[in-house]
């Protein structure tokens, strides 16, 4: 058995979002968010509704798991914290003030 996922506001946004603008039917709408929560809580609610239901049909469209999302997401976040600036450039960018 399943558990029932509660969507927050924002994610209910994104359902009335694929409903409204991508022809989803709200039940069909609400299935592609919970299927994809993971991934949108892990990308956080900075783009509006539109432009996350956008990425979830073209996620669809090009046959784009949300487990391969979230592997994506994790790599480019290891990358980030190990991205060491750039170096020749890094001394300039401190001022110090008096």
């Amino acid at each position: 058995m399943k558990t029932q996922v509660r969507l927050n506001l924002y994610e209910r946004g994104i359902v009335d979002a694929l409903v409204q603008n991508f022809g989803y039917t709200t039940q069909g709408a609400r299935k592609l968010v919970v299927e994809y929560v993971e991934v949108i809580r892990k990308l956080g609610g900075y783009d509006t509704c539109y432009d996350h239901a956008e990425r979830l049909v073209q996620a669809i469209t090009n046959h784009y798991k949300p487990e391969e999302w979230l592997k994506r997401i994790n790599v480019l976040a290891k990358e980030a914290v190990q991205d060491k600036g750039i170096l020749h450039l890094e001394g300039r960018l401190h001022v110090h003030v008096r």
